[in-house]
């Protein structure tokens, strides 16, 4: 009689369950901290984007389908602007989510150079490493897609791509950063909803064109 030998392989549910625990986990223990930990929500925000884009590979990889990680770009939804994060699969040339997540309160993906709007560092100057060139998410290079995920209107994404091999096809920094709104009504529809404080503490990942992220906890990591 033949047996089947079981699948070490973790199921698609068994990840996005991790997912969650990570997020429910994190929003536990930071609710916990005194006022909250601004540095405790970015080693929440980074740990559960690794675990998102983890997710994303293995079940491309897995299921022999494209998969996308998707960040908000939406500067009319200042709830989810660079902070909502979607994980879609592609099946019969139609993108379908399997997973919305978001990131701690007051941690933002810092977008790429060229979506970058002036006033996203409030008054300030955009933030500039040793080497003079800006800080930014080098790895969400790819031109801003339109989509209605969770809402009725169609909002501004940018996304990751994953092929059915696990691999990106680029390499790059996806960087993250505290920050906080503004005051309802007190941004116009071509601002910011958002400032980003404080360019030393920062975190995120460099993410391998084999898909592979690899954490950096410091900003001289960038």
């Amino acid at each position: 009689m033949n047996t089947r030998r079981p699948s070490a392989a973790f199921t698609l549910l068994e990840l996005l369950v991790v997912i969650g625990l990570v997020a429910g986990l994190s929003f536990f223990l930071i609710g916990g901290l005194a006022g909250g930990s601004r540095s405790a929500a970015l080693q929440s925000g980074q740990a559960t984007m690794i675990n998102l884009l983890m997710v994303a590979r293995t079940h491309a990889m897995a299921s022999g389908n494209p998969t996308r990680v998707l960040v908000n770009h939406e500067r009319l939804a200042a709830d989810r602007y660079l902070r909502q994060l979607v994980l879609q699969e592609s099946r019969s040339g139609n993108w379908h989510t399997l997973q919305l997540v978001a990131l701690p309160a007051g941690v933002y993906v810092l977008p790429h150079q060229n979506q970058m709007p002036d006033d996203l560092f409030g008054a300030g100057a955009p933030w500039i490493k040793a080497d003079g060139s800006r800080l930014h998410s080098t790895c969400l290079f790819r031109a801003p897609v339109s989509l209605a995920v969770d809402t009725a209107l169609a909002e501004t994404w940018s996304e990751l791509l994953f092929t059915p091999f696990g691999t990106t096809g680029t390499s790059g920094f996806l960087v993250l950063a505290t920050g906080r709104a503004q005051p309802p009504g007190a941004a116009a529809d071509t601002q910011s909803p958002i400032w980003l404080e404080n360019q030393m503490a920062v975190r995120g990942l460099q993410l391998s064109a084999y898909g592979l992220g690899l954490p950096i906890n410091e900003r001289d990591g960038f």
